[in-house]
């Protein structure tokens, strides 16, 4: 009889624990994808950094510790990543004009939450935008972001291509499991925009110029690089080395790698390199 009781509070454990672990099903199901289709070009796309840790020199922005960056491209208008809190994202929007309710899409690299808070933000103005995460993301993530009400949250396996000339770029593990973007630019190849890069940036840059078939023109975001001199010049030579011509190294990237940047890619930290800054990409 204690056998038999014993085993079904075992039961009864392991039912409320998997109850906790998965995410709430308020909104429709998670969907997989992992499906590369023809990528096609664009011929030019704008990028703006809505948050980052770097100040702006004329002080329109907010500064915080996180990264979300602005993407516009023929009709295409994407939010790669959310930053840390709802309110100075919806601050820095306002002043760089850019409407939320208008949003194609949301791309959230990784889980952490400098990259994720301002969903919160998001859920009030368009609960219907897809929302693409990757598919190794925690379970109590997935939850919280299911919980916050949008409709459609996308798990991202594999490359897959989601408006011409854009892709976002499957998961690969760091920890945690993390996923970048890349727009085909006409003629020069791909912009690739990334949020922490823990699997390694170059590791994320060789699978998109493989998985799309392009070649690397430029990154912007996270690098997350050390302070040694050595392992940066080493990692920028092979960015050199893949065909990349321009590198914004914002958020976790470090001042060592700012400094690189400048001398082998012509980056300029007062342009380009700090919230409120953009840039915009032409093809040749």
């Amino acid at each position: 009889m204690w056998k038999s009781i014993l085993a079904l509070l075992v039961v009864m454990v392991v039912i409320s624990i998997y109850t906790l672990q998965t995410p709430s099903r308020k909104s429709e199901e998670l969907s997989l994808t992992s499906v590369v289709e023809r990528f096609g070009a664009v011929d030019s796309v704008y990028i703006a950094v809505v948050v980052d840790n770097h100040r702006d020199p004329e002080g329109r922005c907010l500064s915080a510790w996180g990264l979300s960056i602005y993407v516009e491209t023929e009709g295409v208008r994407i939010l790669f990543d959310t930053g840390p809190d709802p309110q100075i994202l919806l601050h820095n929007v306002e002043v760089l004009g850019i409407d939320l309710s208008k949003l194609t899409a949301v791309v959230i690299s990784h889980e952490h939450g400098d990259h994720v808070g301002g969903l919160e933000a998001i859920a009030e103005i368009n609960s219907s935008i897809p929302i693409y995460i990757p598919a190794g993301m925690s379970l109590y993530t997935k939850r919280w972001i299911l919980d916050l009400g949008f409709s459609k949250v996308v798990e991202v396996v594999n490359t897959t291509v989601i408006a011409p000339g854009v892709a976002i770029v499957g998961q690969l593990y760091g920890p945690p499991y993390e996923q970048a973007l890349a727009i085909n630019l006409a003629n020069r190849g791909l912009v690739v925009v990334v949020g922490c890069s823990h699997p390694g940036i170059v590791n994320i840059v060789e699978k998109a110029s493989r998985e799309l078939g392009a070649k690397p023109y430029a990154v912007i975001g996270g690098l997350h690089l050390p302070s040694s001199l050595s392992v940066v010049r080493k990692v920028m030579s092979e960015l050199k080395r893949l065909g990349v011509e321009v590198v914004i190294p914002i958020h976790c990237s470090g001042d060592v790698a700012a400094e690189l940047a400048s001398k082998l890619f012509g980056f300029n930290m007062s342009r380009e390199g700090h919230v409120c800054s953009s840039i915009l990409f032409r093809g040749g």
